[in-house]
């Protein structure tokens, strides 16, 4: 499921804002602008370039892009990715596409991704994921036939912007003639209907243990209040013998 992420900060400005910039606003101009980000990893083998740390098991990239693999540029002009800070740098600044960073290492961590626009006066937007190397609801065994297949972890996102100003509008012209153009067309496999009708197929299995699980705790709760009131009969009733 999208979220509709708003970028722009012109309907919430303070009057101090407005005082201090010059550049005008368009009225009743609203603009989304569709976007993934996410990672990919693989397991690091035999034939492949040996990294720098003889400890690290995994090549992973994250990444922005386009949703449709259209050019992000027009709109965004730099992304920062916070990596964990044994990474050094942790902090890498992307200034042109392709917006993305390759490493290696041995551990799943948290990014922070930062996305920078083309319009200096909109506050950058924060991102979050978590870098998965392994899948999901399973062991981090390495040396597991399902550790070899590489993973992918996407997010799909919608920026919209609310009466941007005058001299964004172009580029966000730009980008969304692009969208249009690609109809349909999605440079990821992750998002079908059979990935997500397994999706919530998962989810629905997920909420049918919880349910379960909330009715085994209610009945051993239930045993247990039995239990005490079993025991508070006997010691009354020990005390009235003891008188």
């Amino acid at each position: 499921m999208a979220r509709r992420l708003k970028a722009s900060t012109h309907p919430n400005a303070t009057q101090g804002e407005h005082q201090t910039n010059t550049t005008k606003h368009t009225q009743n101009e609203q603009f989304c602008c569709p976007i993934i980000f996410g990672s990919v990893a693989g397991r690091i083998g035999k034939k492949d370039p040996p990294p720098s740390d003889p400890s690290h098991t995994h090549r992973w990239t994250v990444f922005v892009r386009g949703a449709n693999g259209e050019d992000i540029s027009p709109i965004i002009k730099r992304v920062s990715f916070k990596l964990h800070e044994s990474f050094v740098p942790p902090v890498r600044v992307i200034e042109s596409p392709p917006f993305e960073v390759t490493e290696t290492g041995w551990g799943e961590f948290e990014i922070l991704i930062k996305l920078s626009f083309a319009d200096s006066q909109e506050k950058p937007l924060p991102l979050f994921h978590q870098l998965q190397l392994y899948p999901k609801d399973k062991d981090p065994d390495p040396d597991a036939e399902y550790a070899k297949l590489p993973i992918t972890s996407e997010h799909y996102e919608e920026i919209v912007f609310n009466e941007p100003h005058e001299e964004f509008i172009e580029p966000l012209r730009r980008y969304r003639a692009q969208v249009l153009a690609n109809p349909g067309k999605s440079v990821s496999s992750t998002f079908t209907p059979q990935l997500e009708a397994s999706e919530t197929k998962r989810l629905y299995a997920i909420n049918d243990k919880v349910l379960a699980d909330i009715e085994k705790w209610k009945s051993k709760l239930a045993a247990a209040e039995h239990t005490k009131k079993r025991l508070e009969n006997d010691i009354r009733s020990l005390e009235a013998e003891a008188v």
